[in-house]
């Protein structure tokens, strides 16, 4: 892991570094009914013209760490002072050490409900989430669920989860997958068939993550083989493939 470009200072041997975000999540390449309001609202955050706090939430492979690596995406290319961490790598750390952060303009925080039941980082963001409602920063986070149903230790930050614009994501059902899957391939250039997307998702799991996993995976072998991507050429590129997603 890797200090960004757009770091503020923190003391790197107290506090994890910051995330660097996954380029290949972008807001052109999300794929939502509702897509356009997700992403002009996290854009409007960004360019400090919108929401300070914005809440993303939703389940498995419904799209929330997609969102919010695009957003760190889009923060960089306005060239935004922003900090991007990941809830379960924060625990780890010592909360007391965190305080220099609030000098970034901009905090995105991917599964910050892993923090809860743990006191001292609850009432770390309380804090930050005040700070925020005081127009001194801007902070976007994803939870897998509503807020209101989490397991929070301070019901004040609890409550305060949901003082800004919050955002459910709904989980993509299987009659969606083939779509995201043909329109994520497209923009690599990649043309799947009917019958190369009826077998990708009768022989390999159904869970987007691992679908999209599978598609980089195909993405680099057809290029270095130079050949199409074909029921054939699945069958014989990945083999006894096993995903990393869990």
């Amino acid at each position: 892991m890797t200090l960004s470009v757009e770091a503020c200072p923190i003391n790197a041997l107290q506090i994890a570094l910051p995330l660097t975000f996954d380029k290949q999540f972008s807001f052109d390449n999300f794929l939502s009914e509702q897509s356009e309001f997700y992403t002009s609202s996290l854009k409007a955050s960004i360019n400090q013209v919108g929401e300070s706090l914005i809440g993303v939430w939703g389940g498995r492979d419904s799209g929330k760490t997609h969102l919010i690596n695009a957003t760190a995406y889009y923060a960089r290319q306005q060239v935004s002072r922003f900090e991007f961490y990941d809830g379960y790598q924060l625990m780890a750390c010592d909360p007391a050490q965190f305080d220099d952060f609030a000098n970034c303009e901009i905090l995105l925080i991917d599964n910050l409900d892993a923090i809860c039941g743990h006191r001292l980082w609850e009432q770390k963001f309380y804090q930050l989430i005040n700070a925020c409602k005081r127009g001194e920063m801007t902070l976007l986070f994803t939870v897998s669920v509503n807020p209101q149903f989490l397991d929070c230790t301070l019901a004040d930050f609890q409550s305060r989860l949901s003082w800004g614009l919050l955002m459910q994501l709904p989980s993509v059902v299987d009659s969606d997958i083939g779509q995201v899957l043909k329109f994520r391939a497209e923009l690599l250039g990649i043309e799947l068939s009917k019958e190369v997307i009826t077998y990708l998702l009768t022989h390999y799991s159904r869970h987007l993550s691992v679908q999209m996993e599978i598609l980089r995976l195909l993405d680099k072998m057809s290029l270095s083989a130079k050949k199409r991507v074909t029921v054939p050429f699945i069958k014989q590129a990945l083999g006894d493939y096993k995903s990393s997603v869990i």
